[in-house]
């Protein structure tokens, strides 16, 4: 660096002496000694030059011998850690913990997810305030060969007498998704009816289903097993189609069968048949922002082999408390089910409608008296996202997902997470049934009629974690009594801590 220094300033030395010298010697010398010293000083230049020519070449390689050293310090602290061999694999996390090849070849993602309740009724003698873990799950999905994927997931809550102590498989299937338009998926599964059902348990609007759509009378159980497919033939248009056993979670099959001298006869195996097709008529007309769902769904099976036909069709409120319907008997050979429902949901910016109706019928003979009786069901709500996030954000194939706040929360930052506010109705009516409840004996007397109001809060911290408080008041068409306690309303309190991931 000096020589380089010290050669620049010869050369500007110079480059002054050549131009004041002519001016000093021009009177004394002739022209043909004055080209020759003009030859000479030329030389001179172009000498010092190709010094300094020599000088940038000599930083330049300095420069790269430095940066090649710090390279390879690199590398060998690299190495100091542990050395990969083959194919590296890449970790991320997006809604769970990823790990794939980078190649898209295969990937596995884990999932899991917590909701600990904490429940409050009223001046009830039906149910006991609780501290309550509702779900409790862990599992993953495999996808291999970019078009397959196997899900497993268990469920690990326990109910509150201990009956659910060990593990309970929810999900556990193939998909093959050869074609978008027409996925298949084989195993146990949730059948999507309706557009409160088809949520993630994660995403709800409230803490728990409406009447309309929670376990019970219509549906007695959220997972089953067989095959469906599905899809989205249209961007706007979504639809699936199932055949399942309609016994239940976890259950292969609860056949009928009758003998004759012990010897099997007849044996009915009935399945579960459905679909749900549903659109948003605002991505077909490019309305931005904004949602407008339609959709119907539709099923045809038996309650016969139903995992709950030992004890009829019962229905219990919106906060898991008492059961307030209850007809036991319809278990026998022909006893079919059929369900229909209509859904909407109407959602702009930050301000969403929804609503559903189902109608679920019951065909059979019980006790040698035929019946065919009707169950209708509905709910509207709104909701609000105070902070401005908007639904169409998390609206995807047919059904609302996860909300992403504006603002994440973070101790000592400006962000507080998103805010909700909710307010549903809905109603139950088994009015057709009503001659078939157990009469006000022994204690227990049920109804055919009921309608909750739920109001809700929901603060969403993160994109993972939430905090819900539901206030449901349900009233019945008359009173009920149950364990020798007789009112005509339940009242709860529910506050919710869910982290998923």
């Amino acid at each position: 660096m000096q020589t380089y220094k010290r050669s620049t300033i010869s050369f500007m030395v110079a480059s002054l002496f050549s131009t004041l010298a002519p001016g000093l010697m021009a009177a004394e010398v002739d022209p043909e000694t004055r080209i020759r010293q003009l030859e000479q000083m030329m030389q001179q230049m172009q000498q010092q030059r190709a010094e300094q020519d020599k000088q940038i070449e000599m930083l330049t390689k300095e420069l790269v011998g430095i940066e090649n050293q710090i390279s390879q310090s690199k590398i060998a602290k690299t190495e100091e850690k542990g050395k990969s061999e083959g194919s590296p694999v890449y970790a991320a996390f997006k809604d769970g913990l990823v790990f794939d090849d980078g190649s898209g070849n295969w990937k596995l993602q884990i999932n899991g997810r917590v909701q600990a309740d904490y429940r409050d009724y009223a001046d009830s003698d039906w149910r006991t305030d609780t501290f309550n873990i509702r779900r409790a799950r862990f599992g993953g999905t495999f996808t291999f060969l970019k078009d397959y994927a196997v899900r497993i997931e268990g469920e690990y809550a326990n109910a509150t007498d201990g009956s659910r102590g060990t593990t309970a498989l929810t999900y556990g299937y193939l998909d093959i998704n050869w074609w978008k338009q027409a996925r298949i998926r084989i195993g146990q599964f949730k059948p999507f009816f309706g557009l409160e059902r088809a949520y993630g348990t994660n995403f709800t609007d409230f803490t728990e289903l409406s009447l309309a759509t929670n376990n019970g009378a219509a549906f007695n159980s959220t997972y089953d097993r067989g095959v469906m497919v599905f899809g989205d033939p249209l961007p706007w248009l979504n639809y699936n189609a199932y055949v399942i056993n309609g016994t239940g979670q976890n259950n292969d099959e609860l056949n009928n069968s009758s003998t004759t001298g012990g010897v099997i006869t007849k044996v009915d195996n009935t399945k579960d048949v459905g679909f749900r097709v549903n659109a948003n008529l605002a991505k077909l007309m490019n309305i931005e922002n904004a949602v407008i769902h339609v959709g119907g769904s539709y099923s045809d099976g038996s309650v016969a082999y139903s995992s709950a036909s030992a004890t009829g069709i019962s229905q219990a409120t919106e906060a898991n408390g008492v059961s307030f319907f209850n007809v036991a008997g319809l278990q026998n050979a022909d006893a079919d089910r059929r369900r229909q429902g209509v859904e909407t949901a109407l959602a702009y910016g930050p301000v969403k409608i929804q609503s559903e109706y189902i109608s679920t019928n019951y065909k059979g003979d019980r006790s040698g008296q035929r019946y065919d009786n009707d169950i209708n069901a509905w709910y509207v709500n709104v909701n609000w996202m105070l902070t401005g996030e908007a639904y169409a954000d998390s609206y995807k194939s047919g059904v609302f997902g996860r909300m992403k706040p504006k603002n994440n929360m973070a101790m000592g930052k400006s962000g507080w997470g998103a805010w909700e506010l909710g307010l549903r109705y809905s109603q139950f009516d088994a009015s057709d049934f009503e001659s078939m409840l157990p009469t006000a004996n022994a204690g227990t007397a049920y109804t055919a009629k009921a309608d909750a109001w739920t109001a809700g809060v929901k603060w969403i911290m993160t994109p993972n974690a939430r905090i819900m408080l539901n206030y449901i008041r349900t009233d019945f068409d008359t009173p009920i009594t149950v364990a020798g306690k007789t009112d005509d309303q339940e009242k709860a309190l529910i506050m919710r801590a869910q982290y998923d991931f």
